[in-house]
């Protein structure tokens, strides 16, 4: 597995994963339902489009996208972070973050924030990315943020 910087050409395969990631949400998922409903308005061009404002890094496995995610230098904000759930445990959402936050160190920014999911609060909590406010063992969302200086 390789992470490298994405390509337009890599769109569909980004629209894959994400499309994958999130119908591999744990059913019952606060927000789900509402989260496929924009999912069947989102196109591959999309990628593209956000490609323009956004640094966007997909890991490989033998020539397969499996994950990808992408960075807002001028917010200081990883937006997303998804792997393929076939590919889950296997370091790719960890090597992907290590590549963002790499990216932000190297473009100036001392920290980063993101929005985790309820599903992925423990995930950010493991790489070391905290929350100013306290996080409910139920909570549907939290901000967080890690230093990258």
């Amino acid at each position: 597995m390789h992470i490298r910087e994405a390509k337009k050409d890599d769109c569909p395969a980004i629209y894959k994963v994400h499309s994958s990631a999130i119908h591999g949400l744990p059913r019952g998922s606060s927000g789900s339902e509402g989260v496929l409903e924009w999912l069947k308005t989102r196109k591959p061009s999309a990628y593209e489009q956000e490609m323009q404002s956004e640094t966007f890094v997909v890991a490989e496995d033998d020539g397969e996208i499996v994950g990808w995610g992408a960075l807002s230098i001028p917010t200081a904000e990883i937006t997303n972070v998804f792997v393929d759930p076939a590919h889950h445990r296997r370091g790719i959402g960890t090597a992907l973050l290590a590549e963002l936050e790499a990216v932000a160190q190297a473009s100036g920014l001392t920290a980063v924030e993101l929005k985790a999911t309820g599903t992925a609060i423990d995930f950010y909590l493991a790489t070391g990315y905290r929350s100013d406010k306290p996080i409910k063992g139920d909570a549907d969302w939290a901000l967080m943020r890690k230093s990258v200086s």
